[in-house]
Parts: C-alpha cells; sequence; structure tokens
C-alpha cells in the first residue's frame, strides 16, 4: 500500500537520542511522516539528549513563539582539580546565577558578541572525584557549555562531559516520545491506511502555544488572515489582560487557532474605532 503524508498541523514533544544532530532529526521526521514542512524550536548539539519540540506542516510557522524562554539541563561536569565538597561547588555556581553575560562559542552560528542571559538557578546536586552532577535552569540561548567553562575556572578547568535537557518550557521528558515509537505509528498508517495512529503522537497547536488567546468574530476571520489589522468590532472577547507589543494567541469562533498578532495596544486601552492588534503569522487558509 502507498503511505499517505500526514497532514495534520501541529507538535511532536520528541526524546532526541544522543548522536544526531537536530537537522538530521527533523530531515528524517519530514521524509518518514512525508511532511511538506519540518523544523524544531532550540537545536541540541548531537551528543545532547533530551525534549526537542518539532513543528510539523503549517506549525512551523509557529516555532518562534513555542521555543520557551525557560529551559531546564542535568549534566556532569568534569574539572581539572579536585573540588573539596559539594558546598565548595555550589558556593562557586551562586556565582552564576541571575543576569550573566556571555560569548557565543566558535562552533555556534550566532554572531560572536557579549549577550546576557538570565540564569534561574544553577545546583550541585553530587560531586565524585572530579566529576559534578549539576541542574540548571536558564533562559533560552544560554550556552551552557560555556556556562561549565566559567564555572570551572576555580577548580583550575572544567568542561562540559554530559547534557541532557529536561524540560523546554512547561513541557518535560514525561511528555515525550520517542523515535522508535514514532516510526512504529507512521508503519502502522501505512498497514491501516488511517494516519489516527500517528496523529495521536501529535499535539495541536492549540495546545502547545503559550499565548495570552482573543477569540474574534466570524466576520473578522478572513480579514484578518488576510493581514488586516484586527479592529475592536471584530473582537469577541480575550481570556486575559495584554500590554502592547505582546503576542496574542487568535482563535475563531470555532475555537481554532487562526494564527498570531502582536497587541496594537494594552487591553485596558481597548475601545470603539481602535486597532486592537497587527496579524504577525496566520495559519489558517481562506
Amino acid at each position: 500500500m502507498d503511505f499517505f503524508p500526514i497532514e495534520k498541523n501541529g507538535f511532536i514533544i520528541l526524546d532526541k537520542p544522543r548522536g544526531p544532530s537536530s537537522h538530521e532529526i527533523t530531515a528524517y521526521l519530514k521524509k518518514l511522516m512525508g511532511l511538506k514542512r519540518c523544523g524544531n524550536a532550540g537545536t541540541l548539539d548531537p551528543q545532547v539528549s533530551g525534549v526537542m519540540i518539532i513543528g510539523i506542516n503549517k506549525a512551523t510557522r509557529l516555532l518562534q513563539y513555542v521555543a520557551g524562554k525557560e529551559k531546564t539541563y542535568v549534566g556532569v561536569m568534569k574539572t581539572k582539580n579536585f573540588p573539596k565538597n559539594l558546598q565548595e561547588v555550589q558556593k562557586e555556581f551562586n556565582k552564576f546565577t541571575g543576569l550573566i553575560s556571555q560569548i557565543p562559542p566558535k562552533h555556534s552560528a550566532v554572531a560572536k558578541r557579549k549577550r546576557k542571559r538570565q540564569v534561574f538557578y544553577f545546583n550541585a546536586l553530587e560531586v565524585r572525584g572530579r566529576h559534578v552532577l549539576f541542574e540548571a535552569k536558564v533562559e533560552a540561548g544560554t550556552y551552557i557549555r560555556n556556562l561549565c567553562i566559567d564555572a570551572g575556572k576555580a577548580f583550575g578547568g572544567g568542561r562540559m562531559v554530559e547534557l541532557r535537557r529536561t524540560a523546554v518550557g512547561k513541557f518535560g521528558e514525561g511528555e515525550c516520545i520517542r523515535l522508535p515509537r514514532m516510526a512504529d505509528a507512521i508503519w502502522g498508517c501505512k498497514n491501516t491506511g488511517s494516519s489516527a495512529g500517528a496523529d495521536s503522537l501529535i499535539k495541536p497547536c492549540e495546545d502547545i502555544l503559550m499565548l495570552t488567546r482573543v477569540y474574534i468574530k466570524k466576520s473578522a476571520e478572513e480579514k484578518v488572515c488576510r493581514g488586516a489589522p484586527l479592529a475592536f468590532p471584530g473582537v469577541a472577547s480575550f481570556e486575559a489582560n495584554f500590554k502592547k507589543g505582546e503576542n496574542l494567541a487568535l482563535f475563531g469562533t470555532e475555537g481554532k487557532l487562526i494564527g498570531v498578532a502582536s497587541a496594537a495596544l494594552d487591553s485596558s486601552e481597548i475601545g470603539d474605532g481602535k486597532t486592537i492588534a497587527h496579524p504577525r503569522t496566520m495559519i489558517k487558509s481562506i
């Protein structure tokens, strides 16, 4: 039986294995599932495992909004000299919490200039000889490898020898699926002629996009999808207060995600004749 492509828009919360690069993983899934588009939110080095959010089909347009401001890792740092105890290591780790400056490593694809990143915590969990088990929760874009190098200077030098991402935003390891399970589901699709097995492993866009929701009226949907600003008469309701410039998730009358828009004003300023938001990324077909 010929395989048909998976046409559902959504996200896969994948437990990336060590070995392949993030690009290789997404290319494999694109071919396996017969996808038109496939991308990931936040790459992981080949030897790093853990939570990776993958967008498929039109959901790839939304990856910039789901990368998550916070990411959590567990890893192992190896030092040149032997730390005295756990308390000594934690004392040094504490110096690298809060707002820190980093220069991206040479192999990264971004500009090599200092950038500010927030380290919410950097905890030493266990010390065995010259190996330190740690957990860190950081702002997206923080280089854990650099964090280990900087903190390791107090012990004659340090380097990261193992790393696993345990969470991206609110999505943790418990929600991940592994590649073999996805491959099995696709094989089942080929045998049954139904995509139900694979669809059940794909999370809807509505479940992943953690933005303030604005519900718009049916009469405004087509105009907004074509790029027209969302004006006050087109708003049915919104679930929470928002600020000017904040990204908003636009939902239609059927409760389906239409796209993302940027708030043109604070929610407290909403009134007749005012523009509420400007469309940024639309995924609904007109």
